[in-house]
């Protein structure tokens, strides 16, 4: 390791380097639990993640200013790894409290004294405990908290020094973005209330929060909506955030007061008033009853709301963060009952491996013998053990995207959620390059998983993914269509353009395309990849690229349906009018448009849905989307046809 000096703070710099592997990757850290001060989490932090993940770390540079002497952090053991996206899933409490500590031991024991370090070695992720600068929280400390917010949330981010690229170590060492919430307590819940809760670039980030005690200035407002739970709050803090998430009813538990909006049941608080409080009962509380049933997921451009801001550059400056609903899962389990298990190493799909010659993503090419060995199987308790009757469970193949991790992809596409409040099941294999494994692996998974669980209705199985993941959908389908009752390809990456359609059974396949206004509506890319732009294909936010104009006509042709000529000055965004046409506003945030194209029989067999405003990325309605068009259908095992049932709710 070696140290560099750069802008007044030393901050470390690592480099090393590690063999890479084939589609297995490794889900947890091998760290054991530590506490730090700030100071040394700056010098630990790149060696670490250098030592495990390789290439070279610095601490990111927007932390030089941070200051020195009040902040701790506390890293859970076994937390996720970097290794995909699933330092996404890492639980980040970011505690400000103004109560003194004359020792790092003095702070690790008030942690302690929460049960915060308990709470975080289930949840796995960091604590980030906060002192004021001076006697008490000022301006100054809503600028630290902002360079804290900047860093922790840079996942996977750069930074050049002179002529060399370091990845910046904070996001993967302690920071997060999905499940980040904030505790306030005494002066600390004042700090909150006065300074961040009105900034929408920092509220808009935090996916729930616990204020005990604290007051709030009149002339503040909260900047968007936060689900909160709060004890003792003054009435001008109780007001400004039941204005904030629009409560219009009311209700109560036992000691603790509920409000919340009827229609968007996330926007809550909740309210404690007692004489004596206990802060970690009330913090025990408020964690398992609020903040572990919510999550946010950035969506929007980057900096489009922080454009005058000093860090935009930093990645997920993507506010506000949309709020959904978590399914939170503990000991691989969830509240609501469904079992979750991970194969590692697996050798069942040994025979579908990379032919040597195979071409992968981008044209490079594939790693010959890579195969399928690592997924995960998500069940409802039911399916698992055995009391659901026979064939009557529906399943879906999960694919998530290039740099994605499988659980993290089914909880930001709202999959997990829908799990557990639908209870169908799910397998979601780490694919890698999946666009050189071939068509005939996909559709192997699948017969595995109906084999082993009998509950599952092998007349109503799904196919959907993302990105690389909506590519490796078509793929699934053409290796064998009879599996799937209907595929959802999100935002599909789709790089073959030859022979990417199989129809040798002569079945028919109901297909919804799903896409955004900033993601494959306006680039165009190797036969359509955002990622990539195409200067054949130019940037249109207003329609579909031709690679999505291509497949949906070729999906119309195998559907036995007339082709459609685009027509973009009269049918914007699409292209076509369609059959049917529907709007819906998502979460009470954007607009989704869906155009579908009828067969003979008045079903709706080929369907186009785009988002407003969305880029290239993951939003918890996505899931919804899917499930809402595929429910609906189920294929007859004995003649293959498809089977279309409206009525399904």
């Amino acid at each position: 390791m070696k140290k560099k000096k750069l802008f007044g703070i030393t901050l470390a710099l690592a480099l090393y380097t590690m063999s890479a592997t084939a589609f297995a990757q490794v889900q947890f850290s091998s760290n054991e639990s530590s506490f730090e001060t700030f100071e040394e989490a700056c010098v630990n932090g790149p060696a670490a993640m250098a030592e495990e993940l390789g290439g070279a770390y610095i601490s990111d540079p927007c932390l030089e200013e941070y200051p020195a002497e009040t902040t701790y952090i506390y890293r859970s053991s076994a937390r996720w790894s970097a290794t995909s996206a699933g330092y996404r899933k890492n639980t980040i409490l970011q505690v400000y409290t103004d109560e003194k500590f004359e020792s790092k031991e003095a702070a690790q024991g008030y942690l302690e004294s929460l049960g915060l370090i308990d709470i975080i070695e289930e949840a796995k992720g960091s604590i980030i405990l906060v002192n004021p600068i001076g006697e008490s929280f000022s301006k100054a400390d809503a600028r630290a908290y902002y360079l804290m917010q900047a860093a922790s949330c840079n996942l996977g981010g750069k930074t050049t020094i002179g002529e060399e690229s370091f990845t910046c170590a904070e996001g993967a060492y302690y920071g997060g973005t999905t499940y980040r919430y904030v505790i306030g307590i005494g002066d600390g819940a004042t700090f909150i209330n006065n300074y961040i809760a009105p900034t929408f670039d920092d509220i808009t980030r935090v996916a729930g929060m616990i204020l005990i005690d604290g007051k709030m200035d009149r002339i503040h407002d909260v900047a968007g909506v936060v689900p909160v739970y709060m004890v003792n709050p003054s009435e001008t803090a109780l007001k400004k955030y039941q204005e904030a998430n629009d409560t219009n009813r009311q209700g109560y538990i036992k000691d603790v007061d509920v409000y919340f909006n009827q229609d968007m049941e996330l926007q809550k608080v909740l309210v404690k008033n007692t004489e004596t409080v206990d802060l970690a009962s009330e913090i025990n509380y408020g964690y398992y009853n609020l903040l572990i049933k919510n999550m946010r997921v950035p969506v929007v451009l980057a900096g489009l709301h922080s454009y005058s801001h000093d860090y935009t550059d930093r990645n997920w400056d993507s506010a506000p963060y949309s709020l959904g609903k978590r399914n939170a899962f503990f000991n691989y389990e969830t509240e609501d009952g469904l079992i979750i298990e991970e194969f590692v190493g697996q050798d069942t799909f040994q025979d579908y491996t990379i032919k040597e010659g195979t071409i992968g993503l981008f044209g490079r090419p594939a790693e010959v013998g890579a195969y399928i060995d690592t997924w995960y199987e998500v069940v409802p308790e039911e399916v698992k053990n055995g009391t659901a009757p026979e064939h009557t469970v529906p399943m879906w193949l999960a694919l998530h995207g290039g740099g994605d991790d499988p659980l993290q992809f089914l909880d930001e596409m709202g999959l997990m959620t829908l799990a557990g409040e639908e209870r169908f099941a799910m397998i979601a294999p780490i694919h890698g390059a999946m666009f050189t494994v071939g068509f005939d692996v996909l559709p192997a998974v699948v017969e595995y998983f109906l084999d082993k669980y009998p509950s599952l209705d092998p007349s109503r199985v799904y196919v959907t993914g993302y990105s690389m993941g909506g590519g490796a959908t078509l793929h699934a389908i053409n290796g064998n269509a009879k599996y799937f009752a209907a595929a959802c390809p999100n935002a599909a990456a789709i790089f073959n353009t030859e022979d990417e359609v199989v129809n040798t059974d002569d079945l028919d396949l109901p297909i919804l395309f799903t896409t955004a206004t900033y993601d494959f509506c306006g680039y165009g890319g190797i036969s359509g990849h955002a990622a990539v732009p195409n200067p054949e294909d130019p940037y249109d936010p207003e329609h579909i690229n031709t690679s999505y104009q291509n497949r949906i006509n070729d999906y119309l042709t195998l559907n036995g349906i007339d082709t459609v000529e685009y027509d973009f000055v009269n049918y914007p965004m699409s292209g076509f009018r369609g059959d049917e046409y529907t709007e819906t506003l998502l979460n009470n945030e954007y607009m989704s448009r869906t155009w579908y194209k009828y067969n003979e029989n008045d079903v709706p067999m080929v369907g186009l849905n785009i988002t407003d405003y969305l880029p290239h990325g993951l939003y918890q309605e996505f899931g919804r989307i899917c499930w809402d068009y595929a429910k609906h259908f189920s294929r007859d095992l004995e003649t293959g046809e498809v089977i279309y049932n409206p009525y399904v709710k």
